[in-house]
């Protein structure tokens, strides 16, 4: 399978103009401007509250790292027709570079919210991921409570697996979450 070398760039059309292409220094911004929101903290382990202009830097320049010294991409952000990022998508590589399956994670700015826009990034990430890596099991963790993020899984051809309780310890109180998978082939 194809890797992704640091001189590569990937852009993954959706639909209607949006697409998804690398993270970029400059989307510091848009990351501050959506997601220093109370929901996204709330219905994530890894989105802080406030997210501030060093919490954009840092999980930037963190990515950018990563995905150099592994020479593989990691995180995309989903952009409008004129470039700017309202979203991102990526893998966590929680079971290794070269491992069968791999969680995602995903986020959408709230002015982009029900219009589809989530459900057709999900295809078209998984589409690529399933063409370009060995890959053939991606799976999302959802908080239980975020129903509209499950929508969002079934709508893109993700099947519930089942609920884990107490998957996740956050604020002083455990979370159940529902597993999501989607299987190539």
């Amino acid at each position: 399978m194809p890797r992704w070398t640091p001189d590569q760039v990937d852009k993954i059309a959706i639909d209607n103009g949006f697409y998804l292409s690398k993270l970029e220094p400059s989307d510091d911004r848009s990351l501050v401007k959506y997601l220093n929101d109370r929901d996204f903290y709330d219905a994530t382990c890894s989105i802080p509250f406030p997210y501030t202009l060093d919490a954009a830097r840092s999980f930037i320049t963190s990515v950018l790292a990563y995905e150099k010294a592994n020479r593989i991409r990691r995180d995309w952000a989903i952009r409008l027709e004129s470039g700017e990022q309202i979203g991102g998508i990526g893998l966590l590589y929680n079971y290794g570079i070269n491992a069968h399956r791999t969680e995602l994670g995903y986020w959408l700015a709230k002015p982009h919210w029900n219009q589809g826009i989530m459900t057709m990034a999900l295809r078209s990430f998984s589409n690529h991921i399933f063409q370009t890596r060995k890959v053939v099991r991606l799976e999302a963790m959802v908080f239980a409570s975020n129903q509209a993020s499950c929508k969002v899984l079934e709508k893109a051809g993700f099947d519930r697996e089942g609920l884990l309780q107490k998957a996740y310890f956050k604020d002083d109180h455990y979370i159940d979450a529902y597993l999501y998978a989607l299987v190539r082939g």
